[in-house]
């Protein structure tokens, strides 16, 4: 029933989230009635190209998941589903194209704040434009499938492999994820020129110790490998073991640099041509800074080594891709 399952998953991918349970349900026991019917007329279970037929026969999952739609006046029930995904899409990458413009323009003209700010302003005009655009593009393409029929023959033993539950990854999270992201890329960008952004008041003070030269270009380039990941795991909303190690790479990049810097001595040292009233204590104030920094990297040393034991033992788990909980339950109502 392998092809019974990508086919309720294809079904559900474009079903209202509230009804996606209940409705694949319901289509799964109709589906397997059907074909134990023909099993029972042909006295033998059904082989791939039976079933095949009996999917094709019920109709494409983009059409399928239009019948549970509401009936919409500009754009019917067969292309609403897809139009939906696609202006969610568009307005997340309308966000990301807002947010990477902010984050250059900040790191080639400085002012961060105000350049964030003229960004978000920016971005109901950019949301605007990509739902007007979106809704007439499908509002055409749904009157021209009038004419010329877009869904003909299709094969079920193409559809995408069953991802199980636990292995989705929701495209808002990710894009949250990615836009802090690109906006921790920024910073870092800015780092070398504005030390303020770390260290606060404090950057009159001190300066960087040599070993920020070794591992700032290693950081923003393990910064970069984060976002491509986000990216590719916003067009393919599911973990694969390929892409749990190239995490488990990441973190460990990561944690190897922590190490480094833990083993570096003093991070900051004072800054000798501060021109400092003499009631500060500036050896104070450094070792304070050291200290914190020392703290806070042990911290997070010990979160991304937790990250690396998960993601090692998800990636043993997900060597082949498990079928999802409501094709176990189908399975079982057979």
């Amino acid at each position: 029933m392998d092809m019974l399952d990508r086919y309720l998953q294809a079904v559900k991918f474009l079903l209202p989230r509230k009804q996606q349970d209940d409705i694949v349900r319901e289509l799964s026991e109709n589906l397997i009635a059907r074909m134990e019917d023909r099993e029972e007329e042909l006295g033998r279970p059904l082989d791939e190209a039976e079933q095949a037929a009996i999917l094709r026969e019920h109709g494409h999952p983009m059409l399928v998941a239009g019948r549970y739609r509401e009936r919409q006046h500009l754009i019917g029930p067969t292309f609403f589903p897809l139009y939906v995904f696609a202006l969610k899409m568009g307005l997340g990458v309308a966000l990301l194209v807002t947010t990477v413009l902010a984050v250059v323009t900040a790191a080639l003209h400085g002012d961060p704040f105000r350049r964030l700010l003229e960004a978000m302003l920016a971005y109901p005009g950019r949301g605007l434009m990509v739902f007007a655009w979106t809704t007439v593009g499908f509002a055409l393409l749904d009157f021209a499938s009038m004419q010329v029929r877009f869904v003909g023959d299709w094969d079920p033993r193409k559809l995408p492999k069953v991802v199980s539950e636990e292995q989705q990854i929701p495209r808002l999270q990710t894009l949250c994820e990615l836009a802090f992201v690109l906006v921790g890329i920024g910073w870092l960008l800015l780092l070398p020129r504005s030390p303020f952004l770390i260290l606060g008041p404090a950057a009159a003070l001190v300066e960087y110790a040599p070993v920020w030269r070794f591992v700032y270009v290693p950081m923003v380039l393990l910064a970069v490998a984060t976002a491509i990941l986000h990216v590719v795991d916003f067009v393919r909303p599911y973990r694969t073991r390929s892409r749990e190690l190239t995490r488990v790479a990441i973190n460990a990049g990561s944690l190897f640099l922590m190490v480094l810097l833990s083993q570096a001595g003093d991070l900051f040292f004072p800054r000798v041509s501060s021109a400092l009233p003499e009631a500060v204590n500036v050896p104070r104030v450094v070792e304070i800074i050291n200290a914190g920094f020392r703290i806070g990297m042990a911290v997070a040393a010990v979160i991304t080594a937790i990250e690396i034991w998960r993601g090692l033992r998800r990636a043993r788990r997900w060597n082949g891709a498990p079928l999802t909980p409501g094709s176990a339950h189908a399975r079982a109502g057979r």
